[in-house]
């Protein structure tokens, strides 16, 4: 089956290293980079554009529009398609959302989403539900989601999106937050429908600890093709 590496990254709205960030993403050659705190503000579409171009990478969609929540690919992918969504707003809190995209690698085809869950219990439980109604609209046969949830593995809205998409480092455990001090796992990819955990894994190198606050994650992904 074709394999597709999704890789999901808070890049704390490039306030770190980006020489490094722009290495580290480089290295880990991702087919979809999901982005969690891309620029969002001042020329938001711009830094995202340079960002992708020195990464080596398009611009899909995503960023001021999403609440920060954007996404990358590699010139080999095939983009059909994309769809953003606003999470329901909290008084004083930052707004959120949602960037998908129809891929293509190989003949196989999958939704692959980027998002960033809030600060807030109740708000994040709330958009969880909000995220799933979003990618059920697609009806895909496979989906992904890559997602700072901003909680751990063991609370309620990474329980109970694990509920419903396979936890692609269930059996990793690896912390990825933060880089410096890393004690939580809060960062992860999830998988619904036919596609096999090839590997997954939380690199961390001298460019990793200076370029966010947070560790990337990298998915591969054995994807079923589809009939023509």
């Amino acid at each position: 089956m074709p394999l597709l590496r999704v890789v999901s990254y808070n890049v704390r709205s490039l306030h770190d290293d980006r020489a490094a960030l722009v290495r580290v993403v480089r290295r880990l050659e991702p087919d979809v980079l999901c982005l969690q705190e891309a620029p969002r503000r001042l020329r938001w579409r711009a830094q995202c554009a340079a960002l992708a171009r020195d990464c080596g990478l398009l611009y899909v969609g995503g960023g001021g529009t999403t609440g920060g929540a954007a996404m990358l690919a590699a010139v080999r992918v095939d983009v059909r398609g994309t769809a953003e969504y606003s999470f329901s707003r909290t008084p004083n809190m930052q707004p959120r959302g949602a960037t998908a995209a129809w891929v293509g690698v190989v003949g196989a085809r999958a939704v692959v989403v980027s998002t960033h869950l809030g600060l807030d219990a109740d708000e994040r439980a709330r958009h969880q539900r909000e995220l799933v109604g979003f990618v059920d609209r697609f009806a895909a046969r496979v989906t992904v989601i890559a997602a700072d949830v901003n909680e751990s593995p063991h609370e309620p809205t990474w329980r109970a999106l694990a509920a419903e998409f396979a936890d692609a480092g269930q059996a990793d455990g690896t912390p990825t937050f933060s880089t410096r001090n890393p004690r939580r796992r809060i960062d992860g990819v999830f998988v619904r429908g036919p596609a096999d955990v090839v590997a997954h894994r939380v690199p961390v190198d001298d460019d990793v600890l200076v370029a966010s606050d947070h560790r990337p994650v990298v998915a591969d992904l054995d994807l079923p093709t589809q009939p023509v």
